[in-house]
């Protein structure tokens, strides 16, 4: 009965406590929510990770089976370059074929094709300007030779 005539006597201060009261049951509820859902996300990951693990202790790591592996990697790289120099066999014909019957849009594809495979195949060409030394003016000219700035190739 001491309670309720606290209570009485401070009503105003008792709803202030109720609604904080409520405030941090809401707080907790949307923490435990979150805090299980991180949990179950971390146990997922934890999953894929234990099956990865046990992926690679099957696998055979000595240098037998690294061998192996690089000869299956070689075999796939040599696929993909037969595979690439074929592309590039059939590419005059290809072309041929699109200026014969081609729009201008099938034309500017293929030449954007051929720009793509040739960054591919060739690596970018280092070219630095140098000056060229003037030449002596020819006979009989008041002027004196242009100097031509070139790029060479190194």
């Amino acid at each position: 009965m001491g309670e309720t005539v606290s209570m009485k006597s401070g009503s105003g201060q008792g709803r202030r406590l109720e609604a904080l009261q409520a405030r941090f049951d809401a707080l907790e509820a949307g923490a435990r929510e979150r805090l299980v859902k991180a949990l179950g996300a971390g146990q997922h990951k934890l999953g894929e990770l234990d099956g990865a693990l046990e992926r690679m202790t099957h696998e055979d790591w000595t240098v037998d089976g690294l061998r192996k592996r690089i000869e299956v990697l070689r075999s796939r790289a040599e696929e993909v370059r037969s595979s690439a120099l074929k592309r590039v066999a059939d590419m005059p014909a290809s072309a041929v074929t699109a200026f014969a019957k081609g729009s201008r849009a099938q034309v500017k594809t293929l030449s954007r094709e051929i720009e793509r495979l040739v960054k591919l195949i060739e690596p970018p060409a280092r070219a630095a300007a140098v000056d060229v030394l003037p030449q002596a003016p020819p006979p009989g000219t008041d002027k004196p030779a242009r100097v031509a700035k070139q790029k060479v190739e190194a």
